[in-house]
């Protein structure tokens, strides 16, 4: 969603506004010189539109104005000089605007933080902290490479870029305590979290709960084709991103334990998430892991999953409750499994949560 100041200026200025016609130009002399009705001295409708004058007024202009030969040169140049920029201006105005397309579903990402620039597009820019729009898909496109190392799945480079860019950006603001493996362990270990599964509110506290730990936890909105969570490694801290993607909390459980396994399992990695708990055929080692880390904390290790699954082949009716009491996990993870299986005999348990809330502005 477009913040409310985007909403009041034009997505892309043409850079040609910032050139005075010889029109303009022209009546700004007039002015000068005490002459304030220069269209009707000049015998044209509106002077300041004019982007061209013919020899004739340009030598009555001279001549109302009891010029020589200089004023005369300078018009002709002036306009010249202002053709030549309108087709530089036009072929940069319709790249811009082009761009723009490319660049305007990530505007909710800016939260209405960056709103003073001339254009959206310069909003845009600041967000990105760069200088053109070339620099921003430059660095989308290094981005994009490095997640299709990772994944077999389709990604949008600028999307991707603009999630991470909020990341860092959020990430600035926090003044944490030097990063404590032993102590997120701990909470991770204490299991206080379990008593939480179904509260959304819980979930959103997260960053506050292991900030302590050095541990940085953002929770951005989805921005499409891109992933269901990350993890970076700055300034020695572990940077853990999660989107909400699908919009369910049991997702969102998922995603969480399984960036943290790889914040344990594999420090100093930059990892990106864009498949969720895929098949063991599918997943690199690395993604093992960390697949195993959370489904050790949330599922009891994999048994439940093998279960659903060929439980499906075999047609057998599935209950998320009856199967929560037998593997001895929350009923909101059997229904994650039943999800993925896409059985849907019933209504399975889900939980809705939203990260895009924080990032919505009202209109003004």
């Amino acid at each position: 969603m477009e913040n409310s100041v985007a909403c009041r200026k034009p997505n892309v200025l043409n850079p040609l506004t910032f050139f005075n016609t010889v029109g303009t130009e022209l009546d700004g002399i007039f002015r000068a010189h005490g002459i304030e009705d220069g269209s009707r001295r000049m015998g044209v409708r509106n002077l300041p539109g004019k982007e061209m004058l013919s020899e004739r007024l340009i030598d009555k202009a001279c001549a109302i104005l009891g010029q020589d030969d200089t004023l005369r040169n300078f018009l002709r140049d002036f306009q010249s000089d202002y053709m030549r920029e309108k087709e530089r201006c036009r072929v940069a105005y319709a790249r811009s605007k082009k761009n723009f397309t490319r660049l305007k579903n990530i505007l909710f990402l800016l939260k209405g933080e960056y709103n003073v620039g001339m254009d959206v597009m310069d909003d845009i820019l600041d967000f990105f902290g760069v200088d053109s729009e070339d620099e921003i898909f430059s660095e989308s496109d290094k981005i994009a490479a490095l997640f299709r190392k990772q994944n077999a799945v389709a990604v949008n480079p600028v999307n991707l870029k603009a999630w991470q860019r909020r990341c860092e950006l959020e990430f600035a603001k926090q003044n944490l305590p030097d990063y404590d493996e032993q102590a997120l362990l701990a909470w991770i270990n204490g299991r206080t979290w379990d008593c939480h599964i179904e509260n959304t509110e819980y979930f959103r506290q997260l960053p506050a709960i292991l900030a302590p730990f050095g541990v940085s936890v953002l929770l951005v909105p989805y921005a499409p084709k891109t992933v269901y969570g990350a993890v970076r490694w700055m300034d020695g801290h572990p940077l853990v991103q999660i989107s909400d993607r699908n919009q369910d909390l049991a997702t969102c459980w998922v995603t969480l334990f399984h960036e943290l396994g790889h914040v344990i399992r594999h420090r100093d990695k930059y990892i990106l998430d864009g498949t969720q708990n895929e098949h063991r055929s599918q997943q690199n080692k690395i993604e093992a892991e960390a697949n195993d880390f959370a489904n050790y904390y949330l599922f009891n290790g994999d048994e439940l999953r093998k279960k659903i699954f060929c439980n499906v082949v075999s047609q057998r009716p599935m209950n998320a409750d009856a199967l929560a009491r037998k593997y001895n996990v929350h009923p909101l993870f059997a229904s994650y499994w039943l999800i993925k299986a896409q059985y849907h005999p019933t209504v399975q348990l889900r939980r809705h949560i939203d990260f895009g809330r924080d990032y919505r502005q009202e209109p003004a």
